[in-house]
């Protein structure tokens, strides 16, 4: 079973690992004028989260005690639940340049029909 543990672990910095090149390539392609990649979570967020959690099991494959390794697995569930609630938060909110129901209307008309 510590096979399968720092096996994990070794995913975990690996995907760490991934998501800080990719967030080094959208740099880099930012600076030379290109757009920003347009689906940046499954790029950078997505494998940064995924090796946070895994790096959450580091102190069972070390053989700490209960309570840390308890502490640590809960830790490991954070960014998740932070991600989560910024995309949710983030779906509810309109973009730049989208039309609501309080938006003015173009040709200056305010609903009236008079």
């Amino acid at each position: 079973m510590a096979g399968l543990t720092w096996g994990i672990v070794g995913i975990g910095a690996l995907c760490i690992v991934v998501a800080a090149y990719w967030r080094l390539v959208e740099r880099e392609r930012v600076s030379r004028g290109a757009d920003a990649f347009r689906f940046r979570f499954f790029r950078v967020w997505l494998p940064l989260v995924i090796g946070v959690a895994a790096l959450g099991r580091l102190p069972r494959a070390l053989s700490a005690p209960f309570p840390v390794v308890a502490l640590s697995e809960v830790l490991c569930l954070a960014p998740v639940v932070i991600v989560v609630g910024l995309g949710r938060v983030a779906a509810r909110k309109p973009g730049p340049g989208a039309r609501t129901a309080t938006a003015p209307d173009p040709a200056g008309h305010n609903g009236d029909s008079r």
